[in-house]
């Protein structure tokens, strides 16, 4: 290999300000959530989060993370949950987890908080994440949920 050609697969590092995408896999355990949000929470310190807002997310994200391991891959070995980070230092921080399972309509999650469904399981999740990120949003089949919190000044 010559110097040229091992200059160029070097990796250029961003500027601080750049925005930037990280991707790694989970493995669908359950003590693999916790690491797991700890590694998302230290790649997106550049978004400028306040505690507050980073703690909100960590508590969307534990939710999130078990979701696809236990709901979605059935906790199988050979089922992995994908993550991806995307974050605009000093803006926003967007966090997709994907699962292998068939997923599920988000449109048949019952609302906890009503009356009727108080001491019914299930929705909660759901329910928690909506309201402790910016925007919640899943893809059509429901194997794949995209976190969005912004940056309040």
């Amino acid at each position: 290999m010559n110097r040229d050609s091992s200059a160029r697969r070097r990796r250029t590092p961003a500027a601080p300000d750049a925005a930037f995408v990280r991707r790694f896999r989970m493995p669908s355990r359950r003590e693999a959530v916790a690491p797991s949000v700890d590694r998302i929470l230290e790649t997106i310190l550049p978004a400028g989060l306040s505690d507050d807002q980073r703690d909100d997310l960590a508590v969307a994200l534990s939710e999130a993370l078990s979701n696809a391991a236990v709901h979605g891959n059935r906790l199988r070995s050979d089922a992995v949950v994908r993550v991806v980070i995307q974050v605009e230092p000093g803006h926003c921080a967007v966090i997709e987890i994907a699962d292998e399972g068939p997923g599920f309509d988000v449109a048949h999650v019952h609302d906890p908080t009503d009356p009727d469904r108080l001491l019914a399981t299930g929705g909660r999740g759901v329910f928690m994440m909506k309201r402790l990120v910016d925007r919640l949003e899943y893809n059509p089949s429901g194997n794949k949920v995209r976190l969005t919190i912004e940056r309040r000044v």
